[in-house]
């Protein structure tokens, strides 16, 4: 049992890690990244992380399988286009104007 606890800590760091250095790409400064580490291990939505700005937070919910082996390739790639999209919700952005002159 403590085997699983521990995998599934060393995935939450790494997804972690990959959540910081996709924000630091797209510019976007994450103050905290806060787990949620589920007890119903069936439950699709059984991890949550929040990724936390000084404006706003998204969440992102992981399976069971994608914290125990977030190493595996084409999972991988599922985690990072999912951390892309939620990063990307973070970004500040000009609110557009709500008239316009002709």
């Amino acid at each position: 049992m403590s085997d699983t606890i521990i995998e599934r800590s060393a995935g939450a760091a790494a997804i972690s890690a990959k959540a910081l250095d996709i924000a630091l790409a797209l510019d976007v400064q994450i103050a905290d990244c806060v787990w949620d580490i589920g007890a119903d291990l069936t439950h699709e939505h059984a991890h949550r992380l929040e990724l936390v700005t000084e404006a706003k937070s998204v969440r992102v919910y992981f399976r069971e399988l994608e914290l125990t082996t977030a190493d595996n390739a084409s999972r991988s790639k599922r985690i990072d286009e999912r951390l892309q999209r939620a990063i990307a919700q973070l970004q500040q952005r000009a609110p557009a104007p709500t008239y316009g002159y002709n």
